[in-house]
């Protein structure tokens, strides 16, 4: 590993709570969206 890539406890702490928040976010996202396709699908078949 390069010494550029070491990091302390907090800044990994930090990077982790980004991480799954950003997580969550993507989660939300995709649902939303997949909804939403699945909705249009629906209305032109019917």
């Amino acid at each position: 590993m390069a010494k550029s890539m070491w990091m302390t406890p907090e800044e990994s702490l930090r990077k982790k709570k980004i991480k799954k928040y950003m997580l969550y976010i993507n989660i939300t996202i995709g649902t939303i969206l997949l909804s939403a396709i699945v909705t249009i699908l629906a209305n032109k078949i019917s």
